[in-house]
C-alpha cells in the first residue's frame, strides 16, 4: 500500500506542477494589472485569496476526474487512492497558503515603500495587508483551501459515478435543502453574525470539519468506482 501511495503521490506533484504554476503566473499578472489601475482610480480592491479557492474547486474536480482511473487501470486499490489524496488535499493547501502569504507580504512591502494607500486586499480575516493580519488569518486561509479542494473532490466522483445530470441533480438538492434551511432572513443574518464573530480557532475546526466530511463522503463514491465515467 505504502509504495502505492507514494506512486500516487508522486504522479500527483509531477502532474499538478504545470496546473499551479500557470495559476499562479496569472494570478500575478492579474494583480500587477490592478496595481497600475490602482494609479488612476481613487480607491481599489484585490482579492488574492478568492481565486485561489476557485482554483481549488476545479483543481480538486479535476484530480478525480483524471487520476482516478488512470489509478485503477494500474492495479491501485481505492484505499490507497483515497488515503494518497488526502495527503495531496494537505500538501497542495501548504503550497497554496505559502504562495499567498508570500504574495501579500510582498504586496505589503510594496505598499509601504511607494507609499500607496488606495489599493485594499479583501481578505477572508480584516482587510489588511499588515504582517499581524496576514498571520491572524492563515489558518482560516488554510482551512478554506482545504475545503474547497475536498468540495470539488467530492463534486467530482460524484460526477465521475453518476454523470453530469446525476451531479446536477445531486447538487440541485443539496442547494434546495440550503436554501429551504436558511430561507428565513432573520435566521441568515444571525448565522452570518455567528460566523463573523468566531474566534480563530473554533473557525478553523468548523471548516475543517467541513473538508473532513466531504472527504469522508468522497470514500462512500470512490469505493464503488469503476474505470468508466458515468454518461
Amino acid at each position: 500500500m505504502m509504495k502505492q501511495i507514494q506512486a500516487l503521490l508522486y504522479f500527483y506533484i509531477v502532474d499538478s506542477k504545470r496546473t499551479v504554476a500557470i495559476f499562479c503566473s496569472i494570478l500575478l499578472f492579474s494583480i500587477v494589472i490592478l496595481s497600475v489601475l490602482a494609479a488612476v482610480t481613487d480607491v481599489m480592491y484585490i482579492t488574492i485569496t478568492a481565486p485561489a479557492y476557485i482554483f481549488m474547486v476545479i483543481f480538486g474536480f479535476r484530480t478525480v476526474q483524471e487520476s482516478l482511473p488512470f489509478a485503477i487501470k494500474r492495479g491501485v486499490t481505492r484505499k490507497s487512492y483515497h488515503i494518497a489524496v488526502g495527503i495531496f488535499i494537505l500538501l497542495i493547501s501548504l503550497v497554496m497558503i505559502t504562495f499567498l502569504t508570500a504574495v501579500q507580504l510582498l504586496l505589503n512591502a510594496i505598499f509601504q515603500a511607494a507609499h500607496i494607500s488606495n489599493i485594499n486586499i479583501i481578505r477572508p480575516v480584516a482587510a489588511s495587508t499588515e504582517l499581524k493580519s496576514i498571520l491572524h488569518s492563515l489558518p482560516i486561509d488554510f482551512a478554506l483551501l482545504l475545503s474547497f479542494f475536498a468540495v470539488g473532490l467530492l463534486l467530482g466522483i460524484i460526477v465521475y459515478k453518476f454523470g453530469f445530470l446525476g451531479g446536477a441533480i445531486l447538487g440541485g438538492i443539496v442547494l434546495i435543502a440550503i436554501t429551504v434551511t436558511l430561507a428565513s432572513r432573520e435566521r441568515l443574518i444571525d448565522l452570518l453574525t455567528w460566523i463573523q464573530e468566531l474566534a480563530i480557532l473554533p473557525a478553523f475546526g468548523m471548516i475543517c470539519a467541513i473538508a473532513i466530511l466531504c472527504y469522508m463522503i468522497s470514500w462512500i463514491f470512490i469505493r464503488t468506482s469503476s474505470t468508466q465515467h458515468t454518461a
